[in-house]
This record gives C-alpha cells, sequence and structure tokens, in this order.
C-alpha cells in the first residue's frame, strides 16, 4: 500500500494505492461515517487485478482544507484522477460517496467507466422513513444539533454521544439490536468518525452540484448496486429508484445487512466487485 498527498486549491487530499498501476483502475470514495481507511481491506484483497485508489475528502479524515473560499468534491475527486495519471476508472462509493460518484459520472461521463454503488445516496432523492426507524433518526438529530452548539469543555462529550448514536443507526440497523458479533465494525467506525469531527464544526463552503434524482436515467454506464435488507427504508428506495432508473443498472439485496456494507460484508462486496468488473470487462486506466 503506497499513501499519497495531494496537493489542492485550499487543502491537500490523503490517499492510498494498491496494485500495478498498469492494471484495471477503480477509485474508492467513503461513506459520511468514515475515510479512505475504511477501503483498505478492499484495496490489498484487489491488488492481484485491479489498481485501486481510495482518499480521504475534504474534512474527513487526513485530509486538509482552509475556511476560505468555495470547493468542490467533484473537483477533488477529478484531481485524484489526475494526480494518478487516470483518464477513466471504475468508481466505487458508499452512501455520502455513491452519491459523489454519480454526481461526478453525470457531470464528467467521459471518465466513468462504471459505478459500483454500496448502501447509496442519491442526491435530491427524498426517500420514505419508516415509523420504527423516526426514535434512532431524532436520536441522531438531536446529538448532532447538541454537539454543533456546544461549548469547548462539553465537545467531546457531545461528539461520543454522537457517534453511539450513528453507530446504533448506521452499523447495527434501526432493525437489529447491537449484537457482539459486531462489536469491532462498530469500534471501527467510530474512531474514524471522532477523526472525522475534529475537523468537521467548522466547514468551508462547498459547491452544490445539481441533484442526480431525476436524472438518473443520463447515466450511461454500467452500474451495479448493493443495498443491505437492514439499511432504513431510504436507502433501501434510493438503491431501487438507481436499479429502475438507469439503463444498465443491476440491483443486489444483501442479507442481514445495514448501512456499513464494506465493513460488516467484506467478503461480499469483494466477491461481487471482482465479478462485475470481469462482467464489465475492467476499467479504464
Amino acid at each position: 500500500m503506497e499513501t499519497r498527498t495531494i496537493t489542492v486549491p485550499g487543502g491537500s487530499l490523503h490517499t492510498e494505492s494498491s496494485g500495478a498501476p498498469a492494471a484495471p483502475a477503480a477509485v474508492m470514495v467513503h461513506s459520511g461515517i468514515a475515510h479512505g481507511e475504511m477501503w483498505s481491506p478492499l484495496l490489498r484483497a484487489l491488488d492481484d487485478e485491479v489498481f485501486g485508489v481510495a482518499y480521504d475528502c475534504r474534512c474527513f479524515g487526513r485530509s486538509t482544507t482552509t475556511l476560505d473560499g468555495e470547493f468542490s468534491d467533484i473537483d477533488d475527486l477529478a484531481s485524484v484522477l489526475d494526480a494518478y495519471g487516470l483518464e477513466s476508472a471504475v468508481l466505487v462509493g458508499e452512501s455520502r460517496g455513491a452519491r459523489l460518484a454519480i454526481d461526478f459520472a453525470l457531470a464528467h461521463p467521459g471518465r466513468v467507466d462504471g459505478l459500483f454503488l454500496l448502501a447509496p445516496d442519491v442526491s435530491g432523492f427524498d426517500g420514505p422513513v419508516a415509523d420504527d426507524e423516526r426514535p434512532l433518526l431524532d436520536a441522531v438529530e438531536a446529538a448532532e444539533e447538541a454537539w454543533d452548539t456546544a461549548d469547548a469543555a462539553d465537545t467531546a462529550r457531545t461528539v461520543e454521544e454522537l457517534i453511539t448514536q450513528e453507530v446504533r443507526l448506521f452499523v447495527d440497523g434501526p432493525g437489529r439490536e447491537p449484537e457482539p458479533a459486531r462489536a469491532s465494525v462498530r469500534e471501527t467506525v467510530a474512531d474514524m468518525l471522532r477523526l472525522n469531527y475534529t475537523q468537521q464544526k467548522n466547514t468551508p463552503d462547498f459547491v452544490k452540484p445539481k441533484p442526480a434524482a431525476g436524472r438518473l436515467a443520463e447515466l450511461g454506464c454500467p452500474v451495479r448496486v448493493l443495498v443491505g435488507d437492514a439499511d432504513t427504508a431510504g436507502m433501501r428506495a434510493a438503491a431501487e429508484e438507481i436499479e429502475s432508473a438507469t439503463a444498465q443498472a443491476s440491483l443486489v439485496r444483501v442479507p442481514d445487512a445495514a448501512h456499513a456494507l464494506t465493513l460488516e460484508h467484506p467478503e461480499t462486496v469483494e466477491r461481487e466487485l471482482r465479478a462485475w468488473l470481469r462482467e464489465i470487462g475492467g476499467a479504464g486506466s
């Protein structure tokens, strides 16, 4: 595994890569409850046939940014491809990362050979909320408000409460209890969230792309979607919307899985990604 720091306007992006640069390329975009390290096991597992690149978005992980100016996640993703000499690549994204991958593919269709989307969010999509999810969603919202308005002396306590609620919602899922078997996943996500929140109290302004909802039919590349059957109703609906609206999309429902698919079911994600890359004939370079 090789690490790099890519300089971008107003900051830097921490990246990791694995595999032979001449191999088919896959660029991985992390979820909002993680940073680029969530992909490290998958990068290592795939390095026999894929050149994989993962990075920390601005305000996540080990990347840096200033509070001056307005920034674009789409431009940053383009900078990652440019830094590795990739004219195009398959984009692998989970949750927030899937949303960014879709937005990027709509903005730069010639640079995307395929989209492998896990627990996908879709910008502008208004998904349903099940009645049994509302207490958890309300708890996360209340914890976010408490952290956002906390003074310095209370910040540590409020961020830990926020992490507890997010882990409960996204790792365990609204319909499952926090079983001991998922303890390591809960702690991994909690550790990544702690690092993220050190730089998310104040964030710069970001360019908001045109929402992807209603434009999914414009995606001209192959798309594979994975969603857990214990994820929220909104995420499951978003996955189904991508499948129905996109000509080359297919959907895989993962049993006994919530939102953190890559960490909870790494073998399933690796197997499905390998098979799909072979099905579409690899990625560009």
